[in-house]
């Protein structure tokens, strides 16, 4: 299997406080994760933002919510406003590959720089899962608009 490793960099225009809450408080995180058409139930969200903490959640499309895509992953690295890094998988879901996502969080001139590495995935999944990210950034643009 060909496999690679996405990256995605994106601006908000929000302090790195808030950003970091957006991936670290489940109330928040349920409000933008997921691409258009998909969303988080708060009650299915567990963050514990520490070395060996969980992040779980199911993931629902909104027009069937029987279809469901969950995130388990346990968190493997932790800086507070500057890194998280956690490993889901091996499951059905990730391919029974163990995938590691790493967050970073840094301030630049118009707020905080966001730089996703995930991998590894099939090459196959690289564009779907940077769509999906760039859906979900859309949705937290939004958010931010909106409260701060």
């Amino acid at each position: 299997m060909d496999m690679g490793e996405l990256v995605i960099e994106r601006e908000f225009s929000a302090p790195r406080g808030a950003v970091w809450a957006a991936f670290t408080e489940p109330e928040i995180l349920a409000e933008w994760f997921g691409p258009e058409g998909w969303g988080v139930h708060v009650d299915t969200v567990t963050i514990e933002p520490r070395v060996g903490g969980v992040q779980k959640f199911v993931m629902h499309l909104l027009e069937d919510p029987t279809k469901t895509s969950p995130v388990h992953a346990t968190f493997t690295e932790v800086r507070e406003h500057e890194l998280l890094v956690g490993e889901d998988g091996p499951h059905e879901m990730t391919l029974n590959l163990v995938i590691e996502m790493r967050v970073e969080f840094a301030d630049c001139p118009t707020g905080t720089a966001l730089r996703i590495t995930q991998g590894p995935l099939p090459a196959e999944v690289l564009e779907p899962a940077r769509a999906g990210w760039e859906s979900s950034f859309t949705k937290l643009d939004r958010l931010f608009a909106m409260h701060l």
